[in-house]
């Protein structure tokens, strides 16, 4: 799956794979419609394109390691109502760029509509589809052999480089309601905002900070003279702030621009771990499933053809 890349690869692929496309030992799809790499929805797409029993996703950070198909295999067989992940609970080991790792029946991946695409960035979309399928009654088989867990390793700035966050980010606003809770306005270039309310991370996980009620309040924002208004359509407020050089201000509250560099280096980083965090817990207590209008949704090209391929 080529999901918008811009780095050469359909060339590469069309000079040095061609043979094995012809042999039908290679089957490449194009996706030309995304703005930003989407972790969940490109997943999805190609998930629901594939035509095993058995589906597997590898990052590109990996490497599949010699016999690993035979390993799945043997491992399906062996196990019932199966999914392989490494060891994302550090039980056994911990290979962080290797956990990039995952096996299912395709069946039971499309029972619980695969990732939850509100999850578009980095972190926890993993996580939550193991949480579900679990649920919904598979067994968690951890990879034991290493030898199919090598992986390049790099910078968390390469996990989100091409993703919404990095990209769209545009400024960041707090209000320091007290020592452990703060309020948050983060606006983006295209014209979309996120509200919310940020308190410690009590779990044992990575995001840095918890959002009160799991989830943003999205808005629009735009900007008209020293004002900025947000226009929420979930709860119908139009909100107004004057901006000064380092602060805004609105109902008597003032929101600080955040300007410290090395602060908003992490928050390509740091916002989706929040932001899906968040829809993680939700999911673990409502329990009432995801995409309900449906996922893996786009148009793409199979093997160079010039005519779409639609997945509706």
């Amino acid at each position: 799956m080529d999901y918008s890349s811009t780095d050469g690869l359909s060339e590469w692929i069309l000079s040095e794979m061609s043979e094995y496309i012809q042999q039908g030992v290679l089957v490449y799809y194009r996706y030309a419609e995304a703005d930003y790499f989407d972790r969940s929805h490109s997943r999805n797409l190609m998930f629901r394109l594939a035509s095993g029993t058995i589906i597997c996703n590898t990052d590109a950070d990996n490497y599949l390691g010699e016999g690993f198909a035979d390993y799945i295999s043997q491992q399906f067989e062996k196990h019932e109502n199966c999914f392989l992940v490494p060891d994302t609970k550090r039980r056994f080991y911990y290979l962080r760029d290797a956990l990039g790792r995952f096996c299912a029946l395709k069946q039971d991946f499309m029972a619980i509509a695969g990732y939850d695409e509100r999850m578009s960035g980095y972190g926890f979309e993993d996580d939550d589809l193991y949480e579900r399928l679990i649920h919904n009654g598979k067994k968690e088989v951890v990879i034991m052999d290493l030898s199919y867990l090598k992986a390049i390793q790099h910078k968390n700035e390469n996990r989100v480089e091409n993703e919404f966050f990095t990209n769209y980010f545009h400024k960041l606003f707090i209000h320091f309601e007290n020592p452990e809770k703060s309020n948050v306005i983060v606006l983006y270039k295209n014209g979309m905002a996120h509200k919310g309310t940020l308190n410690p991370n009590t779990y044992n996980t990575p995001a840095p900070a918890v959002l009160l009620n799991h989830k943003w309040e999205t808005a629009l924002w735009k900007k008209e003279n020293n004002k900025i208004i947000l226009d929420s359509s979930e709860t119908g407020n139009v909100s107004t702030f004057v901006e000064q050089d380092n602060y805004i201000t609105g109902n008597e509250t003032i929101y600080f621009n955040i300007s410290n560099q090395n602060f908003l280096q992490r928050l390509s980083y740091d916002l989706p771990l929040i932001t899906n965090f968040g829809y993680f817990l939700a999911n673990k207590e409502s329990r009432k499933g995801v995409n309900v209008n449906g996922f893996g949704k786009g148009a793409v090209y199979k093997n160079f053809s010039t005519e779409k391929t639609i997945v509706s």
